[in-house]
């Protein structure tokens, strides 16, 4: 696989982890949005969220209260730095996170491509909420004819 095959911008249509018993979980809702942008210079951000966050009531970019500034987090999901196809499997090499355990770290996602469609699966378990899980993301490549909408 070369990285011509996931090079772009990547739309979201599904975020969710499995635990050890099969159950499906979506952690970020049924709805997440959100964008997977893979650029040739192989920098990359990984940016997802809940559609249902609220909003700070006082709507000051950096004034929300612990309450709201913790919701906000734990319904969003962003990392970037670079990024590098060895076979099947991306390396994220994590410059930035909203999760600061990933800093300076690597992750690594297993990669299969059918036409317009991307998925990427955790290749070890990931600890959530307690609980062991693997997980996946599932992307629509964006159109490179027409101008859309990266996020909807």
């Amino acid at each position: 696989m070369s990285k011509l095959n996931i090079e772009g911008t990547w739309k979201l249509k599904r975020f969710w982890f499995t635990d050890d018993l099969g159950t499906e979980v979506d952690p970020l809702g049924s709805s997440p949005t959100g964008n997977l942008i893979l650029g040739s210079d192989h920098y990359f951000a990984f940016t997802i969220m809940r559609v249902d966050r609220s909003a700070y009531e006082s709507g000051d970019l950096l004034g929300g209260t612990v309450n709201e500034t913790s919701e906000a987090a734990a319904g969003y999901v962003s990392f970037g730095g670079t990024w590098s196809l060895k076979e099947e499997f991306i390396h994220f090499e994590i410059a930035y996170s909203l999760f600061p355990n990933w800093v300076n770290g690597v992750q690594k996602r297993q990669v299969s491509v059918i036409g317009d469609k991307l998925l990427l699966q955790t290749t070890a378990p990931i600890l959530m909420a307690g609980k062991i899980h693997q997980g996946a993301a599932r992307w629509q490549r964006l159109s490179r004819n027409k101008k859309e909408k990266a996020v909807t």
